[in-house]
């Protein structure tokens, strides 16, 4: 066990910078969109994709060295603990914020989130399905690639086309160096974060696709999460929640892209199933509990079915992962 250590350390590195590098681009898109007066969920889905800067790299650098099961996990592994843990600090965070009061509403996220992120990212997951479920063409080939990239810039579009046309104010100078500083922090941090998690699943006897969901997603997922705590603190729960599902999108299409160029089988059928049904089983639940007029309550009529499902969710895992050994 002690020979682990030193590549659960270069995982822990590697993931460290490439979130710090995610944040510094975050911060920036973030100052950005305050000056252009950018709606919420516009400055959601730009921060969604900086956010989702991690994934794609890890799925660069596990083609490169060959391991594309580990990318796969990492796309899956960073999306499915992201909404509940999201949806769950947030609450948290109006409660445990100073002066708040027990009859204090819970954060309130903006209707349109649903028609612009929520719809948009359960319709990336049914796509997913569709194109590689199914046994004659199962896995990810060069025209799921492209069939994805479409989808994404489609999403994208849309949620920035929707911004209305207002004065925008100058975008101060000086932004330039922390995306000249945080680009190769993640490039360098996906790098060692992979390479890591390969070796310790490796003898660990893990699959990649495990080793992916749980130590190199589930960790890149803590970080990203935990900024809806900070969101949600600033008053910006639509924010949150809409950096939250941009990001998972971004991670389901465009950080997938280097495993369909080369083409990548799944490995573990049923875990991948079992991802994608509860990302479409929590997306579902979220849209159902929205209001059309005064949009979605982040209460724990929210909070305990998401993280009561992640937790079934875990033990479904555990259960199929004991049945193939």
């Amino acid at each position: 066990m002690m020979g682990l250590l030193p590549w659960f350390a270069l995982v822990i590195v590697g993931i460290a910078a490439m979130q710090w590098g995610a944040a510094q681009v975050a911060d920036v898109l973030e100052t950005a969109c305050t000056r252009w007066k950018l709606p919420a969920t516009a400055t959601g889905a730009l921060m969604g994709v900086a956010t989702a800067g991690p994934e794609i790299s890890v799925n660069v650098a596990s083609v490169s060295f060959g391991w594309p099961d580990l990318g796969l996990g990492a796309a899956l592994g960073s999306n499915v603990p992201a909404l509940p843990l999201a949806i769950l600090l947030s609450y948290l965070s109006s409660r445990l914020r100073p002066g708040a009061s027990p009859e204090e509403p819970a954060p309130q996220v903006k209707p349109q989130a649903v028609q612009v992120q929520a719809l948009p990212y359960l319709g990336v997951v049914v796509l997913l399905a569709a194109l590689t479920l199914p046994p004659p063409i199962s896995g990810l080939q060069w025209i799921d690639g492209v069939v994805v990239l479409v989808a994404f810039a489609l999403y994208f579009g849309r949620a920035l086309l929707r911004t209305p046309s207002r004065r925008r104010d100058r975008v101060p100078s000086g932004l330039v160096k922390p995306i000249f500083l945080g680009v190769p922090a993640i490039g360098l941090g996906a790098v060692a974060s992979t390479m890591g998690a390969q070796k310790v699943g490796a003898r660990l006897g893990i699959p990649d696709i495990v080793t992916g969901l749980f130590i190199i997603g589930f960790l890149c997922a803590l970080p990203e999460s935990y900024s809806a705590w900070r969101f949600t603190r600033n008053d910006k729960p639509t924010v949150a929640v809409a950096a939250v599902m941009s990001d998972g999108i971004a991670s389901l299409t465009l950080a997938l892209l280097p495993l369909a160029f080369v083409g990548t089988g799944v490995g573990n059928m049923a875990i991948y199933m079992l991802n994608l049904g509860f990302l479409a089983a929590a997306l579902v639940l979220y849209a159902a509990s929205n209001h059309r007029d005064r949009g979605q309550k982040l209460g724990l009529g929210l909070v305990l079915p998401l993280c009561g499902g992640y937790c079934a969710y875990l033990v479904a895992t555990v259960l199929i992962l004991m049945k193939a050994t």
